[in-house]
């Protein structure tokens, strides 16, 4: 923790878990691209709960100012803030917070939310549902009894996960096995994608022999030429 200069405010605030910033370090700078599309994401520089909205507008090539704050900013610009927690998104000058509600936005303006209202009803369920695994998240997080802490983790690991893992892989088979919503890419996808690599990180590699399409479906996702260029160029940073 002492490397990191990370307060208990700043991690509250991004989602993140504490076990993970031993490792960290700043990048030596953040260098802001030129605005194509007038948006701006601002965050910590963290993936955190501004990773998914960054996997959408890099699958969706749009250009856009990735903002990364440093933990001194972090108070003052608080007050200005509608819901005073990050991440917000800058765009048609008005301010958007809740990290759920960009994703969708995003998703929705560029193409990613499926074709039909059908499709993104069905991009909202899988999400919605992968939002009721992540609900077992915080309370490790928050849990300070490392017994208890250790409890918790061992049933999301061997019962949470892999009751959800089957019910996901059901839903995905009954949609035709390659996509969620639609027979297409939708952010739905990407989401589990993404919530995907950080329970392997907090639970380790997940058992995928009863999953197959699930585990099809992670490999698709993690071959993309978009979402493989932004891995490989993003900061590193270890949440």
């Amino acid at each position: 923790m002492a490397s990191s200069g990370i307060n208990a405010e700043y991690m509250v605030s991004s989602g993140i878990n504490a076990e993970y910033m031993g490792s960290y370090s700043d990048p030596s700078s953040i260098t802001s691209s030129l605005i194509m599309s007038g948006i701006k994401l601002t965050y910590f520089n963290l993936k955190g709960r501004a990773e998914l909205a960054r996997l959408i507008l890099a699958q969706a090539e749009v250009e856009y100012e990735d903002c990364r704050i440093e933990k001194e900013e972090w108070a003052e610009l608080k007050k200005g803030l509608p819901l005073g927690q990050l991440p917000v998104l800058e765009v048609e000058g008005q301010t958007i917070g809740q990290s759920m509600t960009i994703a969708r936005y995003l998703a929705r303006r560029f193409g990613l939310a499926g074709k039909a209202d059908i499709d993104a009803a069905e991009a909202d369920q899988a999400v919605d549902a992968l939002n009721d695994l992540m609900n077992n998240v915080l309370p490790i997080r928050k849990e300070t009894d490392e017994e208890k802490k250790a409890e918790l983790k061992k049933k999301l690991q061997m019962e949470t996960m892999p009751s959800w893992m089957k019910m996901m892989e059901g839903l995905l088979t009954s949609k035709g096995g390659n996509y969620f919503a639609g027979n297409q890419l939708t952010w739905a996808d990407i989401a589990i994608y993404h919530s995907s690599d950080m329970m392997k990180r907090m639970l380790g590699e997940p058992n995928m022999e009863e999953c197959p399409n699930m585990k099809k479906l992670m490999e698709t996702v993690n071959s993309l030429p978009n979402i493989k260029k932004w891995e490989e160029a993003r900061p590193s940073t270890p949440f």
